[in-house]
């Protein structure tokens, strides 16, 4: 064997090991991707573990498959000495990172933020103790394949997981948590939900709660899981090197160490120039360290190459200036992560239709209902466009969302004080509907005297000067009819006028003006009417054609008016 030969061999055998180092697989199931440098059955046991855990709390919250707002990526690490240890999820670039030991349970803490996580995503506001006690109680889950034994006391148990462990396991109360957690979520008023699941208040069960913590004696069960099989229902995949690189840095990011997680995707970047992922995590990293220069160019490339990671957009529109691009980039952000409520939440402060705004908003809260500054943003905006009905059901959601009792109390005051609100709206409205129909009748009774000071001024510009002596002529028969009185009233209509004059008798006669130009006004002077009721009603003699007009209301057409 030659030197050279010889070399080569002893090459590939020490490198061997390395290469298998940066072996990286992968499995995934509902919103969980398992990544795994340890090999692929510790990633299937992960997997067919979390899995099994969304099962049990998805069974007590009535999901059959609990969803959660981004996905969860876990890693599996080698177990050596020295290894790192188990990280719960957390928020990373693009999804919550964890990290765990091969061969590992998750420790309680980790179980704790994964149910966080996913009550979070798919419940409404539960009472505080409730909350707590279960987040407390499934951290304490030990899944082993389909087992899963529940029950385990924590270090120091609580009032709060005691309650949940007495709901849970305790013979009298069988059954009951499930429809109880169903009944909390649809209800302000505890008392009725308390008694339809457990037969007694709140108050009676709590105390019953404190006795059983201080007894101590805390039943433990296993129950059957999910069936499953991790080796055969979970597809391993292969993953090159760079996916797992990329992984741990979005694993540090997560960890909230900056300075590394930006080192490791700089380091991506060099060796691949194109990767959008990289340039996403340095400009998170530099966000998160409140660099937004630094960060700038990396999301503006990264939304040029046609990032696919929500975050990305909707961080590049806070900072837009152009509202129509801003508004785009969100609506990227929304359709990207259609579980993230934020993007609608800003194109409510951005869109400029009110309607699509209150939409947006009504988006977000759904999306996010324990969310209480939501809430009542969309219940303030409904109130502002009339939808009282709509907004009586977002303060409830509001009030039920919050969890400062002080902010509980000024909604609750909000909501009692509702009906006076659009009471008092309703009468605006209706003032403002007045208004405007004042506003128009003056409009079209200005419009009409404007038409007949016009026509006035266009017949006296055509009859010329007025002679000493009037002697009334008329192009056809001389009027027949004659009224004298008193100008009580001009209606000025919109192809006529209508004169109303009282006699000394107290008859009223109506007459009509059609063309004020062929009105003569007798013993000089002009054709003087204002349209309305006569403040001041002058005395007239009146001579007309005889001519009923049923529209009008009129006994003939004016022809002669002279003033007294």
């Amino acid at each position: 064997m030659s030197g050279e030969v010889f070399r080569l061999l002893i090459g590939l055998a020490l490198s061997a090991p390395l290469i298998a180092q940066e072996r990286w697989v992968r499995v995934r199931s509902g919103p969980f991707e398992v990544l795994s440098q340890a090999g692929a059955r510790p990633a299937q046991e992960v997997l067919g573990s979390l899995e099994q855990f969304r099962h049990a709390l998805g069974r007590v919250l009535s999901r059959e498959e609990p969803t959660t707002e981004w996905p969860v990526r876990v890693i599996v690490l080698r177990r050596s000495r020295g290894a790192e240890a188990p990280f719960p999820p957390a928020m990373g670039r693009d999804a919550y990172m964890g990290s765990l030991p091969a061969e590992m349970h998750p420790p309680a803490e980790w179980l704790w933020s994964l149910a966080r996580i996913l009550l979070d995503a798919n419940t409404r506001r539960l009472p505080r103790d409730i909350e707590e006690g279960l987040l407390e109680f499934y951290a304490q889950i030990r899944i082993e394949g389909v087992r899963l034994s529940v029950g385990a006391p924590p270090p120091s148990p609580s009032l709060s997981w005691a309650l949940v462990h007495m709901l849970s396991l305790h013979p009298d109360y069988s059954g009951k948590l499930r429809p109880l957690l169903s009944n909390l979520q649809q209800t302000l008023d505890p008392e009725p939900a308390w008694r339809n699941a457990t037969g007694k208040t709140p108050e009676q069960v709590r105390a019953e709660a404190a006795a059983y913590l201080a007894a101590g004696r805390f039943a433990q069960e296993t129950v059957s899981g999910r069936p499953m099989n991790p080796r055969t229902d979970f597809r391993v995949e292969g993953a090159d090197p760079p996916t797992g690189e990329l992984a741990m840095a979005d694993l540090r990011l997560a960890q909230a160490r900056l300075t590394e997680a930006t080192r490791l995707y700089e380091a991506l970047l060099a060796r691949f120039a194109d990767s959008i992922e990289a340039r996403e995590g340095i400009a998170l990293a530099a966000l998160a360290a409140g660099e937004t220069e630094r960060a700038r160019p990396h999301w503006e490339a990264a939304v040029a190459a046609g990032s696919r990671n929500a975050r990305i957009w909707l961080e590049a529109a806070r900072v837009e200036p152009d509202a129509g691009k801003a508004v785009a980039w969100l609506r990227k952000a929304a359709e990207l992560n259609p579980n993230w409520a934020e993007p609608h939440r800003l194109l409510a402060e951005r869109l400029p239709d009110a309607m699509k705004r209150l939409e947006s908003l009504a988006t977000a809260a759904k999306l996010a209902p324990r969310d209480a500054s939501l809430w009542r943003a969309l219940a303030e905006a409904q109130e502002q466009a009339g939808d009282y009905r709509s907004a009586a059901r977002s303060w409830a959601a509001a009030e039920q969302a919050t969890t400062d009792e002080t902010e509980r109390a000024r909604i609750r005051e909000i909501r009692r004080t509702l009906d006076q609100r659009r009471l008092a709206a309703e009468a605006e409205a209706r003032r403002r509907e007045a208004e405007a129909k004042e506003r128009e009748l003056a409009r079209l009774k200005e419009e009409a005297l404007r038409r007949i000071r016009e026509a006035e001024a266009k017949a006296n510009r055509d009859a010329g000067p007025p002679p000493s002596h009037v002697v009334p002529w008329f192009e056809t028969e001389r009027p027949s009819g004659r009224v004298q009185g008193r100008l009580k009233q001009v209606d000025c209509l919109r192809n006529a006028a209508r004169l109303v004059i009282e006699t000394p008798d107290g008859r009223q006669t109506r007459l009509a003006i059609r063309d004020p130009s062929r009105v003569v006004v007798l013993g000089g002077g002009k054709l003087e009417l204002v349209c309305g009721p006569q403040k001041s009603p002058r005395n007239v003699l009146i001579e007309y054609h005889p001519k009923q007009d049923a529209t009008l209301g009129t006994a003939g057409e004016v022809a002669t008016v002279e003033y007294r």
